[in-house]
């Protein structure tokens, strides 16, 4: 067996072995001060992405409080339901309503919150095997 083939065949069955299931970094839902990454594998439906949560102003309120100037935003990485990418949604947690926005990726350990060049590396990878793909059966033929 062509070993080529055979690479492509393996990837191919591990995918379908584990659903398509994206390994990705995560915060546990804490802001990015906090934030002590961890890899973790998303549940099935779920990609890698970002969460950007900020306090909305309560209408009630006539005078800010606190420094008008300090905008509390938490950005972190997590699993995204892919339903849930590119959407902006209002949430109330506690008492603060919030402004949550999900930005999603598609290549494993996309999402790090530091800079990184893990998508750069997934568009390599996915170049190289289509590249691959496309020689193999020029030599066949």
């Amino acid at each position: 067996m062509n070993p080529l083939f055979a690479g492509i065949l393996l990837s191919t069955l591990l995918r379908a072995a584990l659903g398509n299931r994206k390994r990705c970094y995560d915060c546990g839902g804490g802001p990015s001060g906090s934030c002590k990454e961890t890899v973790t594998t998303c549940g099935e439906g779920e990609r890698c992405g970002f969460l950007e949560r900020k306090p909305q102003p309560d209408p009630r309120q006539t005078k800010p409080t606190g420094n008008p100037s300090v905008t509390l935003i938490h950005h972190h990485p997590a699993c995204v339901a892919a339903h849930h990418c590119s959407r902006v949604e209002t949430e109330v947690v506690g008492d603060v309503t919030y402004m949550t926005h999900r930005d999603c990726c598609v290549c494993d350990l996309c999402n790090s919150a530091v800079a990184s060049t893990a998508a750069l590396a997934c568009i390599v990878a996915a170049g190289v095997t289509a590249l691959a793909w496309l020689l193999s059966g020029l030599w066949r033929g």
